[in-house]
């Protein structure tokens, strides 16, 4: 059975933005529940679904976490800037 471990959390990301304005993330840090800082660099991007209203974008990804290969969503967010990890699957 697939859990969330993780729920919008803010992260500080690493991302590259092509000519065109497409964003890419690559590597982002979050401090997990015990507040250890973890860097995550994402292995590939599985998915882009662009929010109906244009507020943001949700990436699903995967990365090897914790020695696992983990799937996971980050949301950004167009206005405020701001990245969030909103599900990690364990």
């Amino acid at each position: 059975m697939e859990s969330i471990l993780c729920v919008n959390i803010p992260v500080q990301m690493i991302s590259c933005t092509d000519t065109n304005g497409k964003i890419t993330p690559m590597r982002f840090r979050f401090k997990d529940r015990t507040g250890e800082l973890i860097t995550v660099t994402i292995d590939k991007v599985l998915s882009e679904d662009h929010d109906r209203n244009k507020v943001g974008v949700n990436f699903s990804c995967a990365a090897t976490l914790y020695g696992s290969r983990k799937t996971f969503q980050l949301w950004y967010n167009y206005f405020a800037h701001e990245w969030y990890l909103s599900r990690l699957h364990v």
